[in-house]
């Protein structure tokens, strides 16, 4: 059996062995940095379809752009129809509605209206809502019911004019549509 010697000539000849160790690795690992830093200077990297990746990545966030730019002027459209669809809606609250002096001098000037539209020798008649008849003024015109929120028809013979709330909005909505989206600007 061979002896070692003592116990701390033994520890010290561990440590210097792995202090030459540690050493070795640490100049294996400059080498390699150097190495590595040279290779990096010197290595010429190049994109093989740089100028293709680059054209689609362009595309790809004009079309993301002109989407999103469409998206908010479609929400800005739509905020704009609600609007308007509130604003008609308050007024044929408001024509349907009000104090009875107010609905009776509406409903004669649409029945006058009307009226004009004929020759005054022909035989007229006009239809009015169930709840408006008692408003009419003229007591010599021929009057029937017919089922409209507001206004009146007016016939005679085969020819009408339609001068009830729905038929009016719907004559008169490119008017007031251009003027109410004048004042919703985008």
């Amino acid at each position: 059996m061979q002896t070692l010697g003592s116990p701390a000539s033994v520890v010290a000849s561990i440590r210097e062995d792995a202090d030459a160790e540690e050493q070795r690795i640490e100049e294996a690992a400059a080498a390699e940095l150097t190495s590595l830093r040279s290779e990096a200077a010197t290595a010429n990297v190049v994109i093989a379809d740089r100028e293709e990746r680059l054209t689609a990545a362009r595309r790809s966030n004009e079309e993301r752009i002109a989407m999103q730019e469409w998206e908010g002027r479609r929400h800005a459209i739509e905020q704009r129809e609600a609007w308007i669809q509130r604003v008609a809606v308050r007024a044929r609250t408001t024509w349907t509605g009000g104090d009875p002096a107010t609905r009776r001098e509406q409903l004669n000037a649409l029945i006058r209206e009307a009226l004009s539209r004929f020759p005054s020798s022909v035989a007229r008649e006009a239809a009015v809502s169930a709840s408006d008849r008692a408003l009419v003024d003229d007591s010599e015109l021929p009057l029937a019911t017919a089922t409209i929120a507001g206004g009146c028809i007016v016939t005679a013979g085969n020819v009408s004019v339609d001068n009830s709330f729905e038929a009016r909005t719907r004559r008169l909505e490119p008017e007031w549509r251009n003027a109410l989206s004048g004042i919703y600007k985008l």
